[in-house]
Formats: structure tokens, sequence, C-alpha cells
């Protein structure tokens, strides 16, 4: 067990600090994630080092679209989650162990390997990935260990990618400064209600960490899944829409398909028309940079220069076909027909 960063003694019981939950947790307890227990007024890690999985993927998959495209990035998970969606696509790493509660975790975790920070962060240089990302289940499960990582990560050239439902606290957020580099948050829902029956959180504290997370440097994408019954009304894509433009019209939205999958099985695969329907409000409401995610629509997915239209990058999967963003000294990309700035790190 590894001793937090982030937690507040009182008197009964110990605060911890890393999500928006702010679990209040008595000895020999544990918070929502059931990964944090409180020892002696002190709160432990009890999945320090544990992965369940490292893979070297493609940037675009996270998806990442305008953060080093074309480039791998090296990614990690421990088990566990501090939300419990319905229809997780990663159940079988993020919500299995639930049940086991934190006894039945440590009992797991001791015929496991614990790996060291500094052997992902060589794993990650063998595999020629320009980037190490936290994500899978989420990095609010495993922070302590992520900014270990991301501080050795940082010191071998290598970049800093959160995959995250964005349940932080502004003291977490903040301890990442200067090691996150970027982000990709989803944006579940606009709605409390939705948050709070499907994903077991609240909309708040979401929308404050896309702020903050934005406010200090961290490039930001955002993810929502269209679920029929759910999100996939007008007014609720328009809401979503809005919101994004207020921090900034830069900030790509892929729009995501659902597949009905672990205790949402009985839903609907999100119909093409409903994809195509968000795409055009988000333009609408004046964001620039669109996506289509887990469905095949020709053009859906490329990018396109917001001032002259043109063609930038045309993907086809998570492959680039053509590249006409001219890559600055600085890492900010310049359209290579009309000279306009894109956001993104290129």
């Amino acid at each position: 067990m590894f001793p937090i960063r982030l937690f507040k003694k009182e008197d009964e019981y110990t605060q911890c600090l890393i999500c928006a939950h702010k679990c209040r947790i008595k000895d020999g307890k544990t918070g929502v994630c059931q990964t944090i227990l409180n020892k002696g007024g002190v709160l432990y890690s009890i999945n320090y080092g544990i992965l369940v999985a490292g893979n070297a993927d493609p940037i675009e998959k996270k998806p990442l679209f305008h953060f080093m495209p074309g480039s791998f990035s090296y990614s990690i998970a421990s088990p566990g989650c501090n939300f419990r969606c319905m229809g997780c696509q990663n159940a079988d790493i993020s919500q299995s162990y639930r049940d086991k509660g934190y006894e039945g975790h440590l009992e797991y975790f001791k015929g496991l390997k614990q790996t060291h920070p500094e052997e992902v962060v060589e794993i990650a240089l063998k595999a020629n990935c320009g980037s190490i990302s936290y994500t899978y289940t989420d990095p609010a499960v495993f922070f302590d260990y992520s900014l270990d990582v991301m501080a050795l990560a940082h010191e071998n050239g290598l970049k800093n990618v959160f995959v995250t439902n964005g349940y932080y606290t502004r003291e977490s957020i903040n301890a990442t400064k200067g090691l996150l580099d970027a982000a990709n948050v989803d944006l579940k829902f606009f709605n409390d209600a939705s948050y709070r029956r499907i994903c077991g959180g609240r909309l708040e504290p979401v929308l404050e960490a896309v702020k903050l997370f934005y406010a200090n440097e961290v490039h930001i994408e955002l993810t929502t899944l269209l679920i029929d019954g759910y999100n996939n009304n007008n007014a609720e894509i328009k809401k979503i829409a809005d919101f994004i433009a207020s921090v900034s019209p830069n900030i790509p939205w892929h729009i995501s398909r659902f597949f009905p999958l672990y205790k949402m099985r009985d839903g609907n695969v999100t119909a093409e028309k409903t994809i195509l329907n968000a795409y055009n409000i988000g333009k609408a409401e004046g964001l620039k940079y669109i996506y289509a995610g887990n469905i095949k629509l020709d053009g859906y997915e490329n990018t396109y220069c917001p001032s002259c239209k043109s063609l930038l990058i045309k993907r086809e999967g998570y492959n680039i076909l053509e590249d006409n963003v001219i890559k600055g000294t600085d890492g900010y990309g310049r359209c290579k027909f009309c000279g306009y700035r894109i956001y993104g790190i290129f």
C-alpha cells in the first residue's frame, strides 16, 4: 500500500481529496472507488503499481486528434473506478472488482506483480511512444502512481495524457499542473439526474474540471457518447455544445456511437442520423472541430481548416492518409494553405 498525497484528517474520518466524491472514510474502510483505504487516519492507495493493461496505442484511439497526431501512446490502467457507469465498455477491469470489496482487492493484488514507474517509462521509450496515457479505467483510482510516472516521463522527454471522466477536485487538478500535457474528458450528459443515475456522480464537478484543465493550459478534447433516451435530444446536445463553446470553440468534440454493454445491453446502437444531427448542432453553435467516433462516416473524422475550409488531416480509422498541417518549432500547427493557426500540439 502507498500513502496518497491528497487527504484531510478530521475527527472521526479522513477525507480523500483526489476526486469530487471527496469521500469521508472511517478507519478500516474505503471510499467509493474501493481503492483508497483509511488505515490509522492515513489514506493509502491499495493498487499502487498494479497494472491490468499496458499497450502502445495510436494517440487517435484516446481519442485525441489534435495532440501529436500519428504518434503512439503507451497506455496503462489500474483496476477500479470512481464511477459506476452502467454502459461501461471496460467493465471487466473497472467494475468487476466492486463486488469484492477492498479485502477482495487486496487478496487479488497479492498475486500480481507491482510495476515500478521506471519500468513504465522504459517500456514506453522502447516502444517508440511519444507519450504515456493513463486510461481504460480512470486515472483517479491510480492517481498517485500516475503522478510518479508522469514526473519520470517528463524527465525522459515523454508527454502525459489523461483519458478521464473528469471527476476531480481543484486540489488534484492543480497537482497535475506542469506534468499533464493533454486530456480527453468524457462529458457524458448535460443533466445532473442522468449523471447520478447512470454514473453515480454529478455534472457540475466535470464542468469545473474541464474549465480548470483548460485554464491550466492542458490540451483538452471532449467526448460525448450519445445514448438513446438520455442525451440524444436536441436540447441537451445544444447545451453540451454551448458549454464547450463557452470554454473555447477550439476544443475538439468527439461525438461517439453507443453500443449496448454491461448493464445497458437492452439499449439501442446510436443511429447514424443521431450522430449527424449532433454534428450539425455543434457546428451551428460555433464549434470549430467536431468528429464522429465509433462509426464510419466518410469525412467526419477529418480535420478541416476553420478559416479556408481546406482538408488538413485525412483519417481512416486510426491511420493518417494526408497531413497538411505545417508544424512550427513551438509545437503549434498552421494550415498549409492559408496559415491559420490550428488548435493543438503538432
